[in-house]
């Protein structure tokens, strides 16, 4: 029974890994096209100020109570208290649409004085950069609620509806862009048209949330010990997220006014590209959340769910951020152009490096939420927070844009770190013999897929069918060396029979 149990706790991560790869590389072809082509049709600047805007989207007020939902209806299920789960969702819903049309009027009120006062935009670009604000704030609106209804979703493990869900969204908005802009549309179209998809988006979350979770009906009924039980385990996660969301902000409206729109541009799309790594493991740690809220009572289980979590993981990252730094160059030059390539490729050297630490944390981070102690996260945060600020302040003079981005990677660097906190926290002691294993197999097959690939691109013209053979050759070198280390366990090799049979 036992064995029956692991092979479905494996199960489980590796089914979620391939709807997670699925939302990642969907439309991740389509995105390079996108994002190469709305560089070139709204210049350095306007693409800059889509940038800025884009972050508000992303990182203002977009953030829910959603995360408790997931927790306790994962919870709930398993202790056979469903009466319980509407009220979840009824409180957290209520809550969000207080927070969320907050964030609109707020983000509406302060719109003009932060484009003048404090992004410091050329006059002839202020207009247009305030208007993008307030269709930001719209669309934050609606993506608040959108999340209440997708972390029921993850709460039951409808992952595969989930990233569905997702890909429509991601291959909609992505599409829609690309038609756009080739039409000659500007960044404020491109906006409203995500606000449209958002909008839409949260239909369909809504009728499969209903009809999955019978429990649920939408009611903004709150039952006071129910309020208590969410604010005070989203007290820590929204605190992170507020400050995660003004560290991004701080960054790019610190470019923007000392470097330049221009600039910007230069720093957010190898960011961006980076973020695609750290996107891809979020997908799939997001099992790990209702997994550790369902295991917490049984630590043996957990940190085998841990362990093989972090293994597949580390397997992932190690090999996506071993080929961006290796061919950064390279890839930047055939999807972007030499001249860009030049500005940006050591910053994405930079940015790789701190989003694959990113992402490779995102195990502990999600474990410590599902585990119901999200405040351990903001301690971690605020020192990273803390690290990152001082630098770049320090280093943008003499450095300009790669000043900003070592700030970032050492302070996300020093929060990495935090995993072993967490392990000793909860599992009584630091897994060194399991990081030692780990790290010393796999460093020996990122090693030899550096060679590999280093020997193909230094040897061969700069076109994107080296890129392909060289990405396809680093990626063979890379599971031989690791089959003949002996990376593959027996369970893995059970794992892997069973969904070839699926």
């Amino acid at each position: 029974m036992d064995n029956e149990l692991k092979t479905e706790n494996s199960r489980s991560i590796a089914r979620n890994v391939l709807y997670g790869f699925s939302t990642f590389i969907i439309p991740l072809f389509f995105s390079f096209y996108a994002t190469r082509l709305i560089v070139k049709k709204l210049g350095n600047e306007d693409y800059g100020l889509y940038a800025l805007v884009l972050g508000f989207v992303v990182y203002s007020f977009n953030f829910s109570f959603g995360r408790a939902i997931t927790k306790y209806i994962a919870e709930y299920r398993i202790s056979g208290e469903n009466h319980k789960i509407n009220d979840v969702i009824s409180a957290a819903l209520s809550i969000n649409l207080a927070v969320a049309l907050t964030g609109v009027a707020l983000i509406c009120w302060f719109a003009n004085w932060l484009v003048t006062n404090v992004y410091l935009i050329e006059p002839e670009n202020q207009a247009k950069t305030t208007t993008g604000l307030h269709i930001a704030s719209a669309i934050v609106f609606f993506l608040m609620l959108n999340q209440i209804f997708s972390a029921i979703l993850q709460g039951i493990h409808r992952f595969d509806i989930f990233s569905k869900i997702s890909n429509l969204n991601n291959l909609a908005v992505v599409l829609g862009n690309i038609f756009l802009v080739y039409n000659d549309y500007n960044f404020l179209d491109l906006l409203f048209w995500n606000l449209i998809i958002t909008f839409f988006t949260g239909f369909v979350f809504v009728f499969y949330a209903k009809k999955f979770v019978p429990e649920f009906k939408i009611s903004f009924t709150i039952k006071p010990e129910i309020l208590k039980l969410i604010v005070r385990f989203s007290s820590g996660i929204i605190g992170y997220q507020i400050l995660a969301n003004l560290l991004l902000l701080f960054e790019r409206g610190w470019i923007i006014s000392k470097l330049g729109a221009e600039n910007l541009t230069f720093y957010v799309v190898p960011m961006t590209l980076s973020i695609f790594i750290h996107n891809f493991i979020g997908s799939f740690a997001l099992v790990i959340f209702p997994l550790a809220s369902e295991l917490k009572d049984n630590p043996e289980k957990l940190l085998r769910l841990y362990k093989k979590a972090t293994k597949i993981v580390c397997f992932l990252v190690v090999f996506l951020a071993t080929t961006l730094i290796v061919e950064s160059h390279l890839f930047l030059t055939l999807w972007m152009g030499a001249d860009f390539a030049a500005q940006t490729s050591t910053l994405l050297v930079i940015h790789t490096i701190s989003f694959s630490l990113l992402a490779i944390q995102t195990i502990s981070w999600q474990m410590t939420e599902g585990l119901g102690y999200p405040g351990y996260n903001i301690v971690s945060f605020i020192i990273c927070l803390v690290i990152n600020v001082f630098l770049i302040v320090l280093l943008t003079q003499s450095l300009g844009n790669v000043g900003v981005a070592f700030g970032r990677m050492a302070g996300l660097s020093a929060m990495f770190l935090s995993i072993f906190y967490i392990e000793k926290l909860f599992f009584d002691r630091i897994q060194t013999k399991f990081w030692l294993k780990l790290l010393g197999v796999i460093g020996v097959a990122a090693f030899s897929t550096v060679i590999t690939e280093k020997l193909i691109v230094s040897n061969f013209q700069t076109t994107w069918s080296v890129f392909v053979f060289a990405t396809i050759s680093g990626g063979i070198v890379y599971c031989a060396a690791l089959l003949v280390l002996g990376f593959v366990d027996a369970e893995d090799k059970l794992l892997i029979k069973n969904l070839i049979r699926r």
